[in-house]
C-alpha cells in the first residue's frame, strides 16, 4: 500500500506543483494571446482570463466574458464570478500540455460556454461550493471536470473528451447535480467518491452519457432488480442509500467504477462485465452484499473492491491482470472470498484491517514482484484450500512492538497449495509432510500437494461433496451410480505422473448400491495406491498418466475429423441412391 500511496501522491504533487507554478508566476504560458476578456459589470477589458480575475475592480458576482480565441493560460478562480464564453467551440483556454488549466478554489462560481483543453486537469473544482458549471467543451489531457470537496455544484451541458485519466469524477462533493454532460472516449468516463452518504448524494439523470449510454444514479430503492431487459441501456451504474437490489447480466466499463454500491446492505451483483475501469465493482458501506460470476479483468485498480463492508462475499468470479489486486476487502469483517480466479495483480487478493474472514479454494498465481496474498493490520482470518505462490504479510508497529498479523493458514486438517511447497509427501495422504512458514508466527500446518478442487453430485435427492487434491487439472468429473463409479479427466504436463486424493463422504458411499466405489480417469482405470477412512470421509489415492492438453485437443479434431467423414460419405451414398432411384 505505501508504495501505491506514494506514487500517487508523487504524481499528484507534481500536477499540483506545475500548476501552482503557473498560477503564482505567470499564467500566460504559451505565446500571445488571441482574444480579448472583458468584465461585462465594470466594462474594463484585458488581456488574459487570469488578469481579469486578478484585478482588484473585478469583485464577487461580476461576469466575465472571454472572448473567441485561444487563451494560452492555466487560471485560478479565487473569486465569485462567473466566467462565461462568447462562443462555446470559439472561446478556448489551452493548458499547453499539464497542469490545472482552470482551477476553481471560491464558492459560488460559474463557468459557462468555454472550451478546455490540453492540461492534466481540464476544469477542477476544490472547496467550492454553490458552483455551476455549464455548457463546455473539455478535451484532451488527464482530468476532464473533477469535483473534490465542492457541495451543491450544478455540471451541466458538457462535452468531456479524450482525456486519458477521468472525464468526470466527484468526490466528497455532495449534493450535485449533472444534466446533459456527454461523456466520451475517456479512459475513465465517470465516477463518485466519498467517505459519508452526504458524498454519494446526488442528482444525476439519464440525459448524462458514457460512451453514448445513459449514466444510472439511483438513490433510494428497495426491493429492485436492475437487468438490461428493464435498464435499456447502461453507461454507469451507482446504487447510493438503497437496500436489497440485485444487478445482473450489465457490461459497465471505461469508468471510475463499473458498478458502484455505496450505502446500499443486503445487495447483490452477479454475471456483470466489468472491465478496463479504475475499479470494476466498487461496494463502499454496504454490509452483508455479495458479488458473484463477475469478471473484472484489467482495471487499472482493483477488480473488486469492498470498503467498510463487513459480511462481504465474493464467490466465482474472474478477476486475473488488475494493476493492484483482484479482490481487495478493507475494514469489511466477517467477510467469504471463496473460488475466485484472482492470478497476475501486484496483491492478487488484498486484505486491509479486516478480521474473522474466510478466504478459501482461490486461484492466486502471480507475476514477478507481486504476490498471491497481502494482509494488512488483519486478524484471526482463516485462510485455507486456495492455491498460492508467495504471500506479504505487513509488519505492524504499535508503541515500538513490531509483530505481524496473526491468521490461520490451515482448517485443522487442510491448508494451501503452495507452488513453492517442495517437501515430500511420504505417507501419500496429499498432504505435505512438513509445514509450510508463511511467516513469522504464520505457520500453515498442512500445505497440499496439489490444488485443491470440490464437486457437486446429486443421488437419490441429495447432494453431496466430492473433494480432491491432484496435481493435474480435473475436469469432467461424474459419478455414475449405476456402474458405481467415478470418471474424470486429468491433465498435466507430457510424459508426468498424476497423482489425486480423492475424498468422498461416507454418507454418499452408504447411497451407493454395494457401498463401493470404482475410479476411471481419462478413459482408464487409474492405480489404487492407497484407501482408507476418515470420521466423515473414505479416501483414495490415485496415480495415473496425465494427459497433455495438446492430446486432448488432438484426440478431439481426430474425433471431429471422423464425424465430417462419415457426414460426408453418407451425404455421397444418399446422393448416388437418389440419382439411382430417380433413373428408375
Amino acid at each position: 500500500m505505501s508504495r501505491k500511496l506514494w506514487g500517487l501522491g508523487l504524481v499528484f504533487c507534481l500536477g499540483l506543483g506545475v500548476s501552482l507554478g503557473f498560477v503564482f508566476f505567470g499564467h500566460r504560458v504559451a505565446g500571445q494571446q488571441s482574444g480579448s476578456v472583458v468584465n461585462v459589470d465594470t466594462g474594463l477589458s484585458y488581456a488574459s482570463v487570469q488578469s481579469a480575475i486578478n484585478a482588484a475592480e473585478t469583485l464577487a458576482g461580476h461576469v466575465i466574458r472571454v472572448g473567441v480565441g485561444v487563451f494560452n493560460e492555466h487560471v485560478t478562480v479565487n473569486k465569485s464570478v462567473s466566467l462565461v464564453g462568447e462562443n462555446r467551440d470559439g472561446s478556448v483556454i489551452d493548458g499547453g500540455g499539464g497542469g490545472v488549466v482552470v482551477y476553481v478554489i471560491a464558492d459560488n462560481v460559474e463557468v459557462r460556454s468555454l472550451t478546455i483543453r490540453n492540461g492534466t486537469f481540464g476544469l477542477w473544482l476544490f472547496g467550492s461550493d454553490n458552483s455551476r458549471v455549464v455548457d463546455n467543451r473539455l478535451s484532451v489531457g488527464s482530468y476532464g471536470i473533477r469535483l473534490l470537496r465542492s457541495r451543491n455544484s450544478l455540471v451541466a451541458g458538457n462535452r468531456v473528451s479524450d482525456y486519458s485519466f477521468f472525464g468526470v469524477e466527484l468526490d466528497a462533493s455532495g449534493n450535485s447535480t449533472l444534466r446533459n454532460n456527454v461523456m466520451v472516449d475517456n479512459r475513465y468516463n465517470f465516477g463518485v467518491d466519498g467517505r459519508s452518504l452526504a458524498d454519494f448524494v446526488h442528482d444525476v439523470d439519464v440525459s448524462n452519457t458514457v460512451n453514448g449510454k445513459p449514466v444510472r444514479y439511483l438513490i433510494n430503492q428497495s426491493d429492485l432488480v436492475i437487468v438490461p431487459s428493464t435498464f435499456d441501456g447502461v453507461g454507469y451504474l451507482g446504487v447510493v442509500n438503497s437496500s436489497n437490489v440485485h444487478v445482473r447480466n450489465l457490461d459497465v466499463q471505461d469508468n471510475v467504477q463499473g458498478v458502484l454500491f455505496a450505502f446500499s446492505p443486503n445487495s447483490s451483483i452477479s454475471n456483470v462485465n466489468a472491465q478496463s475501469n479504475w475499479n470494476g465493482v466498487y461496494v463502499a458501506f454496504s454490509s452483508n452484499t455479495s458479488v458473484t460470476d463477475v469478471k473484472a479483468n484489467s482495471n487499472f485498480d482493483y477488480g473488486i473492491k469492498f470498503f467498510n463492508s463487513s459480511g462481504a462475499r465474493a464467490f466465482r468470479n474472474n478477476v486475473d491482470n488488475n494493476g493492484w489486486a483482484g479482490i481487495g476487502l478493507f475494514t469489511s469483517h466477517r467477510s467469504v472470498v471463496d473460488l475466485n480466479e484472482a492470478s497476475y495483480g501486484t496483491y492478487d487478493l488484498h486484505l486491509v484491517y479486516t478480521n474473522n474472514s474466510v478466504v478459501t479454494r482461490n486461484t492466486a498465481l502471480v507475476k514477478p514482484g507481486s504476490y498471491s496474498i497481502a494482509l494488512y493490520y488483519s486478524h484471526n482470518n482463516l485462510i485455507y484450500r486456495n492455491t498460492f505462490e508467495t504471500s506479504l504479510l505487513f509488519v505492524e508497529s504499535r508503541n515500538f512492538t513490531r509483530f505481524t498479523p496473526a491468521n490461520s493458514w490451515d482448517d485443522g486438517v487442510e491448508g494451501n497449495y503452495w507452488t513453492s511447497y517442495s517437501r515430500r509427501d511420504f505417507d501419500l495422504d496429499g498432504i505435505g509432510d512438513s509445514a509450510h512458514s508463511v511467516g513469522e508466527n504464520n505457520v500453515d500446518r498442512f500445505p497440499l500437494m496439489g490444488r485443491f478442487s470440490r464437486f457437486d453430485v446429486v443421488l437419490n435427492g441429495k447432494v453431496f461433496g466430492v473433494s480432491l487434491v491432484s496435481n493435474s487439472t480435473i475436469a469432467e468429473f461424474v459419478l455414475d451410480a449405476g456402474e458405481r463409479r467415478i470418471s474424470f479427466n486429468a491433465v498435466g504436463r507430457n510424459g508426468t505422473e498424476g497423482f489425486c486424493r480423492v475424498a468422498v463422504p461416507a454418507a454418499l458411499l452408504s447411497e451407493v448400491e454395494g457401498g463401493g466405489l470404482g475410479f476411471w480417469v481419462n478413459g482408464k482405470e487409474p492405480v489404487v495406491v492407497r484407501q482408507w477412512s476418515g470420521e466423515a470421509y473414505v479416501y483414495w489415492y490415485l496415480s495415473f498418466a496425465n494427459v497433455p492438453v495438446g492430446v486432448m485437443f488432438d484426440e478431439l479434431f481426430v474425433a471431429l475429423g471422423l464425424l465430417s467423414l462419415l457426414v460426408l460419405v453418407g451425404g455421397g451414398f444418399i446422393v448416388l441412391w437418389r440419382r439411382r432411384m430417380g433413373s428408375k
